[in-house]
């Protein structure tokens, strides 16, 4: 017995087949459906602190009489294998209306910065200063640095407070797992016989990933 369809003749064996092919098609497309819907569904799972390895806290204040400027924040080291791979630093500060010296942290060798976000308000400025365009004795130990309020001719920036995070990554091929660096955090300003002095309060950060480990 034939049968007829779509104008052509099918015999029964062939017409199981299509029926099987179409039943395979519907189910791998459901299959893809669902598999998409749940990739794409949102969901609050992670994994808490995922490779970090050191996690260090700082607090510094202004030594100048009256002057209420001060930092205080983490440095947060991410390692693979004992290597140190990319760091953040978060610093919250306050800057006193009078000071000129705002706040300064210093990049260790070997690190790069990848990212700043900053907080700070629309009359503090911050800036990425190059260490070797002030002339002074940071190249030894440091590569850069990022200043907020900062005002090498002693003029008050108006003070102010916020937040500044800092995304580091390191060189990778230069980097050792025994070795120890420094991230050092500046606060305040003075002036003391016509001589202005930027700095007065800091704090070196002392970090080793093989040390933690």
């Amino acid at each position: 017995m034939w049968k007829f369809i779509g104008g052509i003749n099918l015999k029964p064996s062939v017409k199981y087949i299509l029926t099987a092919l179409t039943a395979v098609i519907v189910a791998a497309t459901v299959l893809i459906v669902q598999r998409n819907f749940f990739q794409g569904k949102l969901t609050d799972y992670t994994v808490v602190n995922d490779g970090l390895a050191v996690t260090k806290e700082f607090n510094v204040k202004s030594s100048t009489p009256h002057q209420n400027s001060s930092v205080k924040g983490s440095i947060l080291v991410w390692a693979d294998k004992g290597m140190a791979e990319r760091m953040r630093i978060v610093a919250s500060y306050e800057i006193d209306p009078k000071d000129f010296g705002g706040m300064i942290i210093y990049i260790p060798k070997k690190w790069y910065i990848s990212n700043i976000l900053s907080s700070h308000p629309e009359n503090q400025k911050t800036s990425l200063t190059p260490r070797a365009s002030q002339g002074d004795n940071i190249i030894d130990e440091w590569r850069n640095r990022v200043e907020v309020g900062v005002d090498y001719l002693g003029k008050p920036s108006g003070g102010g407070s916020g937040t500044v995070v800092i995304d580091l990554v390191s060189d990778q091929k230069a980097i050792l797992p025994s070795e120890i660096f420094n991230v050092m955090v500046t606060v305040g300003s003075d002036m003391r016989e016509g001589v202005r002095s930027i700095g007065v309060g800091f704090i070196k950060i002392p970090i080793s990933v093989a040390a933690e480990g």
